[in-house]
C-alpha cells in the first residue's frame, strides 16, 4: 500500500480513525497524570551483646545472628514463599510494585542457590504518599525490634545477653521515583497512532481480498454464461441436410 492509498483509506474510514484518536488521547493524558511513587530502603543490623572478648558489636558476626534475623523477618512477613532473584539488590520499584513493603534477609546465592551471609534485614517501603511511606517505614522498624524482644523474653534470655538492633534511622532517605511525562505522552501517542493505522491497513487488505474474490466469481459466471450461449447458438443455428 502506497502513502496515497493509505491516506485515501484513512479518509474512507474516518470514524475508525476518530475513535482511535480519542482513545489514544485519553490514554496519553492518563500517562502524564502519574505523579510517581516514593521509595525508601534501609538495613536493620542485628548486633551481638558486647563483651570483653568482643567489645565491638558491629564487627561481631555469627550464624546465630543470621538465623535470628531470618526468623524475625519470617514472623512479620508470614509463611508465604519468598521469591528468589538473581541479585540481592533487587528492589520493590524495580519489580514493578508501586505500593507495598517488604522485609527480607539478603540472599547472595543467586537465583538457583541460597547464601545468607549478612546479619541484617532489608526494609523497603514504596507508595504514592510521602508521609505514609515514612510512617510505614518507622512502624516496620519498630515491629522488628518488638518481635526480637518478644522472642528473647519467651526464650528466657537475660537482658545482659540480648541481641539488639541498629536500624540506622538517621541514614534513611526517601526517593521520588517517576518517569518523564513528555516521553510517556509521546510514546503513548505513537503507539496509539500505529495501532490505528495498522487496523486501517488490515481492514483495507480484507476489503480488497473480498473484492478480488467477488470479481473472480463474477468473471467466472460471465464466462460460463457466454459459453452456454455459444453452445445453444450452435445447436439451434447449425446447417441441416435433406434428401
Amino acid at each position: 500500500m502506497t502513502v496515497r492509498e493509505l491516506l485515501e483509506a484513512i479518509v474512507r474510514r474516518w470514524p475508525l480513525v476518530l475513535v482511535g484518536a480519542v482513545c489514544t488521547m485519553g490514554l496519553a493524558m492518563m500517562s502524564v497524570r502519574d505523579t510517581g511513587v516514593y521509595w525508601t530502603r534501609s538495613e536493620v543490623a542485628f548486633l551481638a551483646p558486647s563483651s570483653t572478648v568482643y567489645p565491638n558489636s558491629l564487627k561481631t558476626t555469627s550464624e546465630d545472628l543470621i538465623i535470628t534475623a531470618g526468623a524475625v523477618a519470617k514472623s512479620i512477613t508470614g509463611p508465604d514463599r519468598v521469591t528468589k532473584y538473581s541479585s540481592p539488590d533487587v528492589n520493590l520499584v524495580g519489580i514493578g510494585v508501586d505500593e507495598g513493603w517488604s522485609i527480607r534477609l539478603p540472599d547472595t546465592g543467586g537465583q538457583w542457590a541460597s547464601d545468607y551471609s549478612t546479619q541484617s534485614l532489608v526494609v523497603e517501603v514504596v507508595g504514592p504518599d510521602e508521609a505514609a511511606v515514612r510512617e510505614q517505614h518507622a512502624e516496620l522498624r519498630a515491629e522488628i525490634a518488638a518481635e526480637l524482644d518478644r522472642r528473647q523474653r519467651e526464650a528466657g534470655v537475660d537482658r545482659v545477653n540480648d541481641i539488639t538492633v541498629d536500624d540506622g534511622d538517621e541514614s534513611t532517605v526517601l526517593y521520588h521515583v517517576g518517569g518523564s511525562r513528555p516521553r510517556a505522552f509521546a510514546m503513548t501517542a505513537l503507539l496509539g497512532a500505529g495501532a490505528t493505522f495498522a487496523l486501517v491497513v488490515l481492514l483495507e487488505h480484507r476489503a480488497r481480498r473480498r473484492r478480488a474474490v467477488d470479481d473472480g466469481s463474477r468473471s467466472a459466471a460471465s464466462i460460463e454464461r457466454t459459453s452456454a450461449v455459444h453452445v445453444a447458438g450452435s445447436s439451434l443455428g447449425g446447417p441441416s441436410t435433406r434428401r
